[in-house]
């Protein structure tokens, strides 16, 4: 049947549901940017099989509503992807899409890494730590005990018993023992500063550094009828 034999009536029918079924289609309209923000003209964008647009020019695309998965191919070759729910009655949504930095930092090379890490700490610091804090109880306990016979030395002073002779040599025992330990003490907190300053935050070399020498440390208390000392040694291997 031509139109010229079509009802009106008919034809009023078929336009209002054109301009309904035109209502409801949704149109997108794409746009990719590069790094700076501007627009890409030369992008290919498809969805799954189907090419939509072989470049952007700005103007509305319509699209069946429903969930779909678009694919930008840039000029430059990187391909970006998109997941859009596209919503019936949707119209001139701008689905938009930026590059990607693909350059890398010009102090970056493979294998180098140039982010911050964490101090890596050598097993030689725990080991001075670990016998600096054992030091460090020595010489608590060993001066309480030292302290406590002199407390007693001091009650029973002048007129002590013969049998204090023992108490007073212990207690210049534990003294020496006490001050020994706080030597120490004192000795591995500082070799344990020393390599905490000293050890490398993270590796800034493609190629292994050469050998450095490294030092070794061993304190020898000394003790004799005048008191007592501490000898600090230091040697590389």
């Amino acid at each position: 049947m031509s139109q010229a034999g079509c009802p009106d009536a008919i034809r009023a029918e078929c336009a209002e549901f054109r301009k309904d079924t035109e209502r409801s289609v949704p149109t997108l309209i794409f746009a990719a940017l590069d790094e700076q923000g501007g627009d890409l003209i030369q992008v290919r964008v498809s969805s799954g099989d189907q090419l939509l647009a072989e470049s952007l020019d700005g103007r509305p695309i319509a699209l069946d509503p429903g969930q779909h998965h678009f694919k930008f191919e840039l000029s430059s070759g990187q391909v970006l992807e998109s997941d859009v729910l596209v919503r019936e009655g949707e119209k001139n949504r701008i689905v938009s899409v930026r590059a990607k930095s693909e350059a890398k930092s010009a102090n970056s090379a493979p294998g180098l890494e140039t982010s911050d890490a964490p101090r890596k700490l050598p097993a030689s610091f725990w080991i001075a730590s670990g016998v600096g804090a054992a030091a460090l109880a020595s010489w608590g306990v060993f001066a309480v005990l030292g302290h406590g016979k002199q407390s007693t030395l001091a009650e029973c002073s002048p007129s002590c018993p013969g049998s204090s002779g023992a108490d007073y040599d212990a207690m210049q025992r534990d003294y020496v023992i006490a001050d020994i330990s706080l030597g120490i003490a004192v000795a591995s907190a500082g070799v344990a500063t020393w390599l905490f300053l000293s050890s490398d935050r993270s590796s800034t070399a493609s190629e292994p550094a050469a050998k450095s020498p490294t030092s070794r440390w061993s304190v020898v208390p000394l003790v004799s009828t005048r008191g007592a000392s501490l000898v600090l040694n230091a040697s590389a291997f």
